[in-house]
């Protein structure tokens, strides 16, 4: 699938506008203003400006001006920055903005492998802000609770509404929990996985 059908216009305004925005505006931002612009005017043509600045300037914060220069001179780099940029101009929350940044900067610093920042980056597109939430509450649980026992744990996952179980087993199916059987043959998610600690790590709700 192409990057033009997997990420159409974003928001209503004409494409020219939205360029011209572009532009103009963010090649104001200190440093790393000029190398965000031309990446910009060559391969995003239509974004919506007002959602992403607070992307860049983190990027700012996070990245020398020469690393980010080379890291979007490899194609690795640049897909992962696109990536990232596409998500920040559909996010709305503020969360959601400090999770795809904190994921864009730790692989443009070269700190892992390209697939696996676009595969958690890409995760994130696949969970709601409240399933974060529900992933955090286990960790901290667990962390807070090393030696509970099975019974302990049966208790803590019994009593989920159908729609909350689901939304569990959902998290489940991308290995972020564990389904465990229950003696009424029906299936609970429960403990975090090393997937669920390492994604919590990189959206920077984890240390």
């Amino acid at each position: 699938m192409s990057k033009k059908s997997q990420h159409p216009p974003l928001g209503d305004i004409p494409e020219t506008t939205a360029f011209e925005i572009v532009a103009s505006g963010f090649g104001a931002i200190p440093v790393i203003g000029p190398t965000i612009q031309t990446v910009l005017n060559k391969t995003i043509p239509n974004i919506r400006a007002e959602r992403v600045e607070t992307y860049l300037r983190y990027l700012q914060d996070q990245i020398d001006e020469l690393k980010l220069k080379l890291a979007l001179e490899r194609p690795e780099g640049l897909d992962l920055f696109e990536e990232g940029l596409w998500q920040s101009a559909r996010a709305v929350s503020e969360k959601r903005k400090k999770y795809i940044q904190s994921l864009v900067a730790d692989g443009l610093n070269n700190n892992r492998e390209h697939s696996e920042s676009q595969y958690y980056l890409r995760l994130l597109t696949q969970l709601g802000d409240d399933d974060i939430i529900r992933l955090w509450d286990e960790l901290t649980w667990f962390r807070d609770h090393p030696n509970a026992t099975d019974e302990e744990k049966a208790k803590r996952w019994t009593g989920f509404s159908e729609t909350e179980n689901a939304r569990r087993l959902y998290l489940a199916s991308f290995g972020l929990l564990k389904a465990h059987a229950t003696y009424g043959g029906g299936n609970v998610a429960g403990e975090p996985t090393e997937v669920c600690k390492k994604f919590l790590e990189l959206v920077g709700l984890w240390v």
